[in-house]
């Protein structure tokens, strides 16, 4: 699910990447009265990604339409840069020991954040306050705020038009990935997954990723100067930068998701493949098929490396979908706290309200790309032969 910028027009096929840059930072400027954009890291990857988006191959809709979501990023930088101007003692308030899900994308972490966000212990990045994190909301109006209500009004309208339908999704008031708060400073691999650019993926895969995620900190320590709970924060490509997580939150506990690694890799070039789409119009499947499944395995070979001795909580999604609620009793009592009844009757009448074990997502698989089970199982041989990955039946 990505979230909408302001309404306005983006630019003809005509226009250069800088001046469609120009003309994206005007009208973020606009919405908020706001131009200090904080530390300048963020403009390289800027600069790179309205180039690629300028390219005449891409449709005047997916052009305008991810031009309103970068306009959104924007802004929240500038609204975040502003209130850590207006508050300096924010800057030295700790990120106490959060629990962080990293793993393969489409292995489960959707399902594990909300089971976990049904209690008021964990104090999950909202989907609506990931973009909108100025003025922060407290304990009360984390999900009354108008800013949230309005963008669920949004996405009750939208949902029912989108055709085919998207294969992930998340609602303003449920929790979401980090990668909204890294895309802030556009060093996030949800850019390279929205359209092919060359010059981005080379930018992603090189680029050091501190400055990332010291903005990622300035966000949370805005959202919970009001709120309460511990944080918990998932996105499977932390795995990806684990050794600048590690510099960042070095007191950290993670939850590591665990998938057929084949199956994960289908459902994840799938989920690129509908977003290419609606940049697109109709999806590059050879860029897909050549540049996500190396990264897969790197997001397996990292922590694999980085947590080596570590205490990190192993979920596997077969487990998961067997018995749910044993494997929460299990994490919690990795995290030494308290699965209440309550708590454990709305983690039972959530998987209930979303008909947990019902098949979702795109069902194409890897010959959609022209790849072969057997070939993708056998580059994640060092991952399986370190976990004891259940996989999917014929394998």
């Amino acid at each position: 699910m990505t979230h909408s910028g302001s309404v306005g027009p983006v630019n003809d096929t005509s226009t250069t990447g800088p001046e469609l840059g120009d003309q994206l930072l005007d009208r973020a400027r606009a919405d908020t009265g706001l131009d200090d954009f904080g530390p300048d890291s963020w403009r390289e990857g800027y600069d790179i990604l309205c180039a690629g988006l300028a390219q005449p191959h891409v449709r005047a809709a997916g052009r305008a339409q991810l031009g309103n979501e970068i306009v959104s990023y924007l802004a929240n930088r500038l609204r975040v840069t502003d209130h850590h101007r207006r508050h300096p003692e924010l800057a030295a308030t700790p990120i106490e020991a959060p629990i962080i899900v990293l793993g393969l994308p489409r292995t489960g972490t959707t399902a594990l954040s909300y089971l976990l966000d049904t209690d008021p212990q964990w104090r999950w990045l909202l989907n609506w306050e990931a973009v909108q994190s100025v003025p922060p909301p407290n304990d009360t109006t984390r999900r009354t705020d108008p800013r949230c209500t309005e963008m669920l009004e949004f996405q009750r309208a939208i949902l029912p038009t989108i055709d085919p339908p998207p294969p992930h999704w998340e609602w303003a008031d449920g929790p979401t990935e980090c990668t909204f708060i890294l895309a802030q400073d556009f060093r996030s691999a949800m850019w390279e997954n929205r359209m092919p650019n060359p010059a981005y993926r080379e930018f992603i895969s090189t680029c050091e990723m501190a400055p990332a995620y010291d903005h990622h900190r300035r966000v949370l320590q805005i959202l919970q100067s009001q709120t309460s709970g511990r944080w918990c924060l998932k996105m499977p490509a932390h795995a990806l930068y684990i050794d600048t997580v590690l510099a960042t939150y070095p007191d950290a506990r993670f939850i590591w998701t665990h998938r057929d690694p084949a199956t994960a890799t289908a459902s994840f070039l799938n989920l690129a493949a509908f977003a290419h789409g609606l940049t697109l119009g109709d999806p590059d499947l050879d860029w897909i098929a050549e540049t996500y499944p190396p990264r897969l395995v790197e997001q397996v070979a990292r922590p694999l490396a980085a947590l080596a001795g570590r205490d990190v909580f192993h979920l596997h999604y077969a487990d998961v979908q067997r018995e749910p609620l044993a494997q929460m009793e299990q994490l919690y009592a990795w995290l030494d706290a308290d699965l209440t009844a309550t708590t454990r009757q709305a983690m039972l009448d959530w998987l209930d309200a979303e008909t947990f074990h019902a098949t979702r997502g795109l069902s194409a698989g890897l010959d959609r790309f022209g790849l072969e089970r057997s070939a993708v199982l056998e580059s994640f041989g060092n991952y399986l032969a370190a976990f004891p990955v259940e996989l999917d039946d014929g394998d």
